[in-house]
């Protein structure tokens, strides 16, 4: 058997496993457009780049003529005689990436661009990073982070083009590059995998923000500040890093000025998005003359709209807490958005939105399924405004002249909100009330809860 026809998994199998992963999007028969082989023997180590309905995407595999049991959750058929499965999984494997990065290879177009620090151990071993991922993620000890995109797109992603931005200028906030996996897609150099510096001890903010919520609703006092898990110094010290990541931004990046027929797309696309959102949830009808006159509002403020590169997808599951400092990680944008979309530059009050409306799951999320709504709201809401505003404090002290607030950061975050509506009804529809009762304190001014 020849080692093309060593990873040729049978059809069927490929399309079962495929179809059972939540990050393949693909529809209709499904082609393999290019297989390179980074190891052979056995166990063999597989690049290979599928398409489907339109979409490519990228695998890892290895071929073992017997799977080990440690390796058997990842499986997903055969080749021939031999076992097929998710090479991630697999440290003797995931050290050949490593390996090839260290020596800055090129095999078969595939071009590992690396800057890794000399080694002063061993070859750290590879695991897979945990937890569900668009993408996925190989942890080398305490040293790297090798991240492979999933879908392929033709171009630079986002995330090499925002952090080499960043780190050209010393940017603390993020973890820094030291490389890139790159082959042409379509006759374009494209993006296929980027290395970052692990971050180590680094602390997610969503747990940090959900456990101070919890600390307050359990115990007894009034004042979030007075308890022990208060968040409110740290969320301050998150908005001073955005602040410094968007104006860092600005300096390698530039900025500019929307004009007159680009704030009126802006704002007719956020009407856009809330006739596609009315026809799903019949709850936001009684919103939609509040949400349209705020969004019109855009239109008559008296501050320009300026455009710079962003973040895109700015929440407390992208930032993490070092023991020196906030790190944003994740600069791909918004997950489902077009390559265009998430190369647009958008206002800075994009990443602010998107911090506030996931400060809000944090303080509201307890309150799905609860009881005891009428006594838990008020003090959810007292949590959400203090964190609200040392967000915004950290972010002011850093960029004075972009204080966030007016009437685009409140139409932002309401289309945040309505996209989260969307969402919510689709997938977990008991969280819709957490967007919705959102929506309905903007336009109503009264703290609320839908049910």
């Amino acid at each position: 058997m020849t080692t093309s026809e060593a990873v040729e998994v049978v059809p069927e199998q490929l399309d079962r496993w495929l179809l059972a992963q939540p990050w393949f999007r693909g529809r209709g028969p499904v082609e393999c457009e290019r297989v390179t082989v980074l190891k052979d023997g056995d166990p063999v180590l597989a690049h290979v780049v599928l398409a489907a309905g339109g979409r490519r995407y990228q695998l890892l595999l290895g071929v073992r003529d017997e799977l080990p049991e440690r390796l058997v959750h990842a499986r997903i058929g055969t080749a021939g005689d031999r076992e097929v499965y998710e090479a991630v999984y697999d440290p003797e494997l995931t050290a050949v990436l490593l390996q090839n990065f260290e020596e800055s290879a090129e095999v078969a177009g595939l071009v590992f661009r690396g800057a890794l620090p000399p080694r002063y151990t061993d070859a750290p071993v590879g695991r897979p990073f945990p937890g569900p991922q668009r993408n996925f993620s190989i942890v080398y000890g305490q040293r790297h982070v090798l991240k492979f995109f999933r879908e392929l797109t033709p171009g630079d992603n986002p995330e090499l083009v925002l952090h080499n931005a960043l780190h050209s200028i010393d940017d603390p906030h993020i973890a820094p590059p030291q490389g890139a996996l790159e082959s042409e897609l379509d006759g374009v150099r494209t993006t296929f995998a980027v290395v970052h510096e692990f971050v180590p001890l680094g602390a997610l903010g969503w747990p940090m923000a959900t456990a101070s919520v919890r600390d307050f609703l359990a115990g007894p006092g009034v004042d979030p500040q007075a308890a022990g898990g208060d968040f409110a110094a740290e969320v301050r010290r998150l908005g001073r890093a955005v602040a410094r990541v968007h104006g860092d931004l600005r300096e390698t990046l530039g900025e500019q000025t929307a004009g007159p027929d680009d704030e009126a797309e802006f704002v007719a696309a956020l009407h856009r998005r809330l006739d596609a959102a009315l026809t799903e949830v019949p709850g936001l009808a009684p919103f939609e003359t509040g949400l349209r006159a705020r969004y019109d509002a855009v239109l008559a403020a008296t501050e320009p709209v300026r455009l710079q590169r962003v973040h895109g997808d700015l929440h407390l599951g992208q930032v993490l807490r070092s023991p020196q400092t906030w790190v944003l990680v994740d600069f791909e944008g918004e997950p489902h958005g077009s390559p265009a979309d998430r190369a647009r530059p958008r206002p800075a009050e994009h990443d602010v939105a998107t911090a506030l409306r996931s400060l809000h799951y944090a303080a509201a999320q307890l309150l799905v399924g609860a009881d005891d709504v009428a006594t838990l709201l008020p003090r959810a809401a007292r949590w959400l405004e203090r964190n609200r505003r040392a967000f915004c404090d950290g972010y002011a002290e850093v960029s004075p002249d972009r204080t966030p607030g007016g009437a685009l950061l409140t139409a932002v975050e309401l289309d945040r909100a309505v996209l989260e509506v969307r969402h919510e009804q689709r997938f977990r529809p008991e969280w819709t009330v957490i967007p919705l009762s959102a929506i309905a304190e903007a336009v109503t001014g009264e703290p609320a809860w839908l049910v």
